[in-house]
């Protein structure tokens, strides 16, 4: 049996595998000490590089929702960077394939 999906669909689903693999790495495993952590959580959560200013611009607007708006940009921010990268990957991949196949 063979799923006919798209390079889209196939981007989501690996790039919802990523990010799930990446959020129990950084906050159920937490690798190292503090400052090690920090890398982790930066490297393997690049949304946050985007969350942390819409957050805070967000706190003057209404304190109570920052936590919420932040871990919200981060995992959506990280979702597109992943799915991304998934994407490119699927679609270099078909292109040797279609090349050497």
């Amino acid at each position: 049996m063979s799923l006919h999906l798209n390079d889209r669909k196939w981007a989501c689903i690996a790039a919802a595998v990523l990010l799930g693999l990446a959020t129990a790495i950084v906050f159920g495993l937490h690798p190292g000490g503090f400052e090690t952590q920090i890398f982790w959580y930066f490297v393997l959560l690049p949304g946050t590089i985007i969350a942390g200013p819409v957050a805070d611009y967000v706190y003057r607007l209404a304190p109570k929702a920052e936590h919420v708006a932040d871990l919200s940009f981060t995992l959506g921010f990280s979702f597109l960077w992943y799915w991304s990268i998934s994407f490119i990957v699927l679609k270099i991949r078909r292109a040797l394939g279609a090349l050497w196949g």
